[in-house]
This record gives structure tokens, sequence and C-alpha cells, in this order.
């Protein structure tokens, strides 16, 4: 980056354009000077003052775009976006970053339609095809991100990331030996990357091939022993190999790291109540809750524990905290009402017994 603009230089600047107020060129070289210094909103103040006057400047308007498109400020982008194209200059980028911008705010058709001018004036640019394929897995259009993201692959085979696009793509498709093959070129273009081997690691868990999977996760720690998504997700293979006492001992391991992270004391408390060691697991759900005291749930994880143990009164009592927090849960407030009404049914089965006795 550029050094930042000196005070002093910015008061001549800024006197510049108060001297001569219809030059564009000293708004353009303040704002410039703004941008080298962070100083966006005052950039911005300077592109919106210069419009007033040259509504049709060109790099006002496409600047402003990019600005309230950093301030997650997508309509105001699309706006000067808008406007820069409707001068009738074709620029990649600027269909690109409307494209962008329609994207976030979920315009299917306006985004789709600006990428594609973008990619007819740019054939070439990977970039574009990736956003393409982008929108399309948004909208669960598999099938089409696929094309897309391999017509990227096509322009840049250089990029490990392209070949990771498609893989997690066939992975949503359950396509597991396929999303490998391609996780493992992304691994060879980058043979350390640590969350590529673990993508590969997964795959290949995913389609049941544990000898491979085992030693990518043991890889993928041993270059980083602190990798707690690594070592989760070994866990989680682990017992799906139906290695308790391994995946227990990594699970294990997770938390000695990271005793404030909540996601491997869920998992092992689902592993014993797996196995019905129901103490164990509601141990680990109340761990849960130690440090998310309104982690639903593990209130909801503990209701179907106590269930299992016949406990329901104390399921009841689990399941109305989950529902005190997670007030929208209707599936949940079905459980509730379904197990107070069998503990309701279970006390007048005691009653009648008692009394026929």
């Amino acid at each position: 980056m550029d050094k930042a603009i000196k005070v002093n230089e910015i008061k001549q600047l800024i006197n510049a354009v108060v001297s001569d107020p219809n030059n564009s060129e000293n708004y353009l070289n303040l704002a410039n000077a703004y941008l080298k210094n962070l100083e966006y909103d005052l950039a911005i103040n300077v592109y919106e003052s210069l419009l007033n006057f040259e509504p049709t400047n060109y790099i006002a308007l496409t600047n402003l775009g990019s600005l309230y498109y950093c301030k997650n400020d997508f309509l105001m982008a699309i706006n000067y976006y808008s406007r820069a194209i409707e001068l009738g200059i074709d620029n990649m980028s600027v269909f690109f970053n409307l494209g962008n911008a329609y994207a976030e705010i979920g315009e299917f058709k306006q985004a789709m339609s600006n990428y594609v001018k973008a990619l007819n004036i740019d054939k070439n640019n990977y970039i574009i095809p990736s956003a393409i394929a982008m929108l399309y897995q948004d909208n669960n259009n598999y099938n089409e991100a696929l094309r897309y993201y391999e017509k990227a692959l096509s322009l840049c085979n250089t990029l490990p990331e392209n070949y990771i696009n498609i893989a997690l793509v066939l992975m949503k498709k359950n396509l597991y030996i396929e999303a490998c093959k391609y996780f493992d070129s992304a691994c060879k273009l980058k043979p350390d990357n640590t969350r590529y081997i673990l993508y590969s690691a997964n795959a290949y868990s995913a389609a049941g091939e544990y000898t491979i999977a085992n030693k990518l996760f043991k890889k993928v720690i041993k270059i980083d022993p602190k990798y707690y998504q690594a070592i989760v997700c070994f866990a989680i293979s682990l017992y799906e190999q139906n290695k308790i006492n391994l995946a227990i001992e990594y699970y294990n391991k997770a938390i000695y790291l990271y005793p404030n992270l909540t996601n491997a004391y869920t998992l092992l408390g689902n592993l014993y109540s797996s196995i019905k060691k129901y103490d164990e697991a509601i141990f680990y759900y109340k761990k849960v809750i130690e440090i998310e005291p309104i982690n639903a749930n593990a209130y909801i994880l503990l209701g179907n524990t106590y269930v299992m143990l016949k406990d329901l009164r104390t399921a009841i009592s689990m399941y109305k905290q989950a529902i005190d927090i997670d007030t929208d849960n209707d599936e949940l407030k079905l459980i509730y009402i379904e197990v107070v009404q069998e503990y309701i049914n279970d006390k007048i089965k005691k009653k009648d017994d008692k009394s026929a006795a």
C-alpha cells in the first residue's frame, strides 16, 4: 500500500477543491488521498460532492459502488454501479461487481444477468464462472454449479481452490470418491495446507476408505497438533469405524486443548448416549451448559437422555428450559407435549395399579 498522505498534503488538496469547486480532478485527488489514509467515509463524501455537479463521473460512480459494497450497503452499491453502467461503458469489473451486489441481496436473476455480461466481455477470466457457480450452489443447483466450477478449472488449473470448489459440490451430491480426486489434486498443489488435507481426509472417511482417511487425519494433526477441527473430525471418523475407545481419546484431546469450545463435549455426549452410557452422556451435556448456559440443543439432548432413562419428570424440565431459549421451535414444543402426556399417563397408570392392588 502507498504511504499515507500527510495532514498538510490533505489540507492542500482541500484548499484546491475550495478554490476551484468545479474541477473534478481536485475532487478525485482528494478522495484518492482519503482512500490511501483508509478514511473511506470521507472519500465517500468527496465522491458524492463531485457527483452533485458532475453526475456522470465514471470514476466517482464506480468507486462509490465499491466503497458501499465494502460497507455491506449493497443497495447503495447497486445504485452507483448501475449508474456507471448506464453511461454505456462495457467494463467487466463493474458488471461483475454489480452481480456480486445483487447476489448479496439474493437477487438471483439480476446477479446472473450481470455475471453473464461480465463473462461475455472477458471469457478467459476464471473468477467469473466461479462466481456463477457459487450463485447456482447457493440456490442448490449443484449440476449447474459443477458445470461452471469445471469451466473455471479449465481456465485456471494451477489454483487449488478451483479443485476444492468442485470437490465440495461433489460432497453435497454424495459423490465422495469423485470428490477425493479433486481434493487430492489440491493437496498436490499445496501439500502442507492443513485445510486441504482435512477436506481430503473427511472425503475419504465419507467414502468408507478409512485406511487412507486415517493416514490423512494423522498427517494433518502431525503438521498442526492443535488443529481442533481436525482432531474432532478424526474422532467422528473413528466412531464411524467403531473404534470407540480411540474416538473417546481424541474427543478428550480436543477438550483438553480447547476446554471452552463445546462441540467436542456435545459429540462425546452423543457417543456415550449411543452406547447407552447415559450418565456419562449427561455429564458432557451439562458441561456444554456450563460453558454456554443458553445452548438450547444441550437441553434438548439432556431431555432425550432422561427419556431414555425413563426419568420423564427431569426430561420435561430439560425440554421446558430448551423452549424458554428457543421459543420458536415448534417441533420441540410437540415433543414437550408428548412427553408431558406420557408422564401424565404413567402417573395415572401407577395410581390405577396401586388402587387395583
